[in-house]
């Protein structure tokens, strides 16, 4: 009976961490837009460093910069490139792409991402 509620334990806990996204696996990465961005393409770029820069096109003279954070497989960026005003938005990690999450989100300046939509990530 010991081992079977070892085994059983083991199990839950490998299933646990299979779900798991590591930091390490969407930093240092820039994100594309799979949509037109705002006169060229909308990237954003992940720092190894906790901070993030995005860039929503060539006719944007913005430039969103802040800190993220990783919970699960919750990405959540929370832009303060404006003082006293900050932005946040959120994304599910799904392999290498992180899928847009309107619930909680301020979304963008210049262009409305709408549920779903994905980022991609491109060669640096």
């Amino acid at each position: 009976m010991k081992i079977f509620m070892l085994f059983c334990a083991i199990i839950l806990l490998l299933t646990g961490c299979a779900n798991t996204i590591q930091a390490d696996g969407i930093a240092n990465k820039t994100y594309l837009y799979e949509k037109e961005g705002f006169g060229g393409d909308f990237t954003i770029q992940i720092k190894s460093d906790g901070t993030f820069f995005y860039y929503e096109g060539e006719l944007s003279s913005y430039i969103g910069a802040g800190e993220w954070k990783l919970d699960g497989n919750t990405l959540m960026l929370q832009d303060t490139a404006i003082e006293d005003h900050s932005r946040i938005n959120y994304f599910k990690v799904d392999g290498d792409a992180i899928v847009f999450q309107s619930e909680g989100s301020d979304n963008f300046i210049y262009i409305k991402v709408s549920e779903g939509e994905n980022f991609l990530p491109i060669e640096n």
